[in-house]
């Protein structure tokens, strides 16, 4: 039988060893992955920023400065900018294009600068429901508007030029829901109701519609995305068959590569589709949460970024664009911000 003395060292024993178990801390979560590979091997894929408020445009974290403007000037600069974007372009200037559906809105935002105007039309031009987004050369400005069906387009200054409805006799639009300019001068519209794409002159006159649903042998049986490369091949991403078909200029199938499936390599339900200066082929698969780079054979060479809402993570992802400096602009729908990363070229010798 144990003494009074002894229960009361084993019970005061039993308090410190509980008081310990409770006051160890939780463990750390781990820090989100912003460079990819995994080290040891070169980086090729570098996180560089995200851009969902005023806060994050102007490169600053919320502290005492930016609650004192927000107090003087009556603003909340650590609100979202965007509700429901989806489309990406990156003009001459090197501002990002970002519409977004919800808010009737093009936000031109000029990360230099650190400016975000928000477009959204007057009149005849009044914008509804833009999904996507493109300039020319010359600084002109085409929305595809999803919300009236139609096609938009706005000189350098804004002002608002023509809209086309009307495809020749060929009826109208169904659902714009991207556009590109073309090196061959035309800008292309992906109409996602009539799983086309149609090619417009610069002053909105109809060209031709092709890759038709039901009518052309290469058709898609649905279209997502659009993406024109620097020699004119087209790119379009079919949610349906988890698959990247390419075309000619001129429409004709040059090749296709992807099929259902949920490990690397094949897709779910791929959206934005790009390319870089090397020809590498990326695809963003909204279901898994990642983006798929491969070359342009189709053969997958590696896969970047995880569901989640930190920098560096996914959810719902959407429009894709790369510049000609490899920079990466990522729609990242379901957090409702933009997200930037770095393409980095390694010599071969890096891997001996």
């Amino acid at each position: 039988m144990k003494t009074p003395l002894l229960a009361v060292l084993l019970s005061l024993s039993a308090v410190r060893a509980g008081a310990a178990v409770a006051a160890k801390p939780a463990e750390e979560p781990k820090a989100p992955q912003l460079e990819f590979p995994t080290p040891p091997e070169p980086t090729r894929i570098r996180w560089v920023r995200t851009v969902r408020s005023i806060d994050d445009l102007r490169g600053r974290k919320r502290g005492f400065l930016s609650k004192l403007s927000d107090a003087v000037l009556g603003g909340d600069s650590s609100a979202a900018l965007f509700d429901r974007p989806y489309g990406v372009w990156v003009d001459a200037r090197g501002r990002v294009l970002l519409p977004d559906t919800a808010q009737g809105a093009v936000h031109v935002l000029d990360l230099s600068a650190r400016t975000d105007e928000k477009f959204t039309g007057e009149g005849a031009g009044a914008l509804v429901s833009p999904s996507g987004a493109a300039s020319d050369p010359a600084g002109n400005l085409y929305v595809a508007d999803s919300g009236d069906a139609s096609l938009k387009c706005f000189g350098p200054d804004r002002k608002f030029r023509w809209k086309t409805e009307a495809l020749g006799g060929e009826g109208t639009f169904g659902r714009p829901a991207a556009a590109a300019w073309s090196p061959k001068g035309e800008v292309l519209v992906l109409d996602a109701g009539r799983r086309s794409v149609v090619a417009l002159s610069p002053e909105g006159k109809f060209l031709r519609e092709f890759l038709r649903g039901g009518k052309d042998e290469a058709a898609l049986g649905m279209t997502a995305n659009l993406w024109v490369d620097k020699e004119g091949s087209i790119y379009e991403s079919d949610p349906v068959a988890g698959r990247i078909h390419i075309f000619s200029p001129d429409g004709k199938i040059k090749f296709g590569f992807g099929e259902n499936g949920d490990r690397p390599g094949y897709m779910a339900r791929p959206r934005g589709v790009a390319t870089d200066s090397d020809g590498n082929v990326y695809v963003v698969d909204a279901v898994f949460n990642r983006v798929q780079i491969f070359n342009g054979q189709g053969k997958l060479l590696l896969y970047f970024a995880a569901p989640g809402a930190r920098d560096g993570e996914l959810s719902l992802p959407a429009g894709l664009f790369i510049d000609a400096a490899d920079r990466i602009y990522l729609v990242d729908a379901g957090n409702a911000r933009l997200q930037v990363f770095q393409y980095i070229k390694v010599p071969e010798t890096a891997y001996k």
